[in-house]
């Protein structure tokens, strides 16, 4: 399929090699479960975050979804895929998120990775206009596991979740759910739960998925 280095639609990604990799004994007692994934629910402090999107004018889901995308290409173990029985390391990972349409049904769109905020609201945007003319496939010939899925969710807030993983659940690719934004004592609070595939990720690499996304929603955006 590739070298030690590959170009997958247009995306760079090497080949590990398990055998003298750090985290083989991991990896390889992990790899065959049937659901390899822990799930962590925390709440995140979105006062910033909002009062930021406000004043840049931006779609405050849309700013969530790049704080937390952001999180994940900062943390090198959480951009590793499982692909036809190989681990690669990708240089970027995508968002996949659904976009909702007049009839409370949803179409799934990915949108690229861009550091810097501006970019990513104009690429998501983008996306969510072509969606909701009827084109774009989440799920067709680029439906790679570079991504990382968030489904937001405005309805109800939680305190756990349960996902659901296909039966290829080893190609690790992580599930998220942002819920009901909430304010108590003038601070605005989500919770959020996500999944992580114990093969790739212990608790250190999550603990710094959430400080690192605490950190992206709290820094004033110009």
């Amino acid at each position: 399929m590739f070298n030690d280095q590959g170009i997958l639609f247009g995306k760079y990604l090497k080949l590990v090699d398990i055998d003298n990799w750090k985290r083989k004994e991991k990896y390889l007692f992990f790899r065959n479960f049937a659901n390899p994934y822990y799930t962590v629910t925390s709440v995140v402090d979105v006062s910033k975050a909002y009062d930021t999107s406000k004043r840049l004018g931006i779609k405050f889901s849309q700013f969530l979804m790049y704080a937390s995308l952001k999180a994940v290409n900062e943390i090198e173990f959480l951009r590793y895929r499982q692909i036809d029985g190989k681990v690669w390391l990708f240089d970027s990972i995508r968002l996949n998120t659904a976009v909702s349409l007049p009839d409370h049904s949803f179409i799934s769109v990915i949108v690229p990775y861009k550091s810097s905020l501006k970019e990513f609201v104009m690429s998501i945007q983008e996306q969510i206009d072509l969606a909701r003319k009827g084109l774009g496939d989440a799920y067709g010939l680029d439906s790679e596991k570079d991504v990382i899925v968030i489904s937001i969710n405005p309805w109800y807030s939680f305190t756990g979740m349960q996902f659901q993983f296909p039966e290829n659940a080893g190609e690790n690719m992580p599930l998220s759910i942002f819920g009901k934004v909430t304010e108590d004592n003038g601070i605005k609070k989500m919770p959020v739960a996500m999944s992580f595939h114990h093969g790739f990720v212990d608790g250190y690499y999550v603990g710094q998925y959430w400080e690192k996304f605490q950190q992206n929603l709290n820094t004033p955006y110009e």
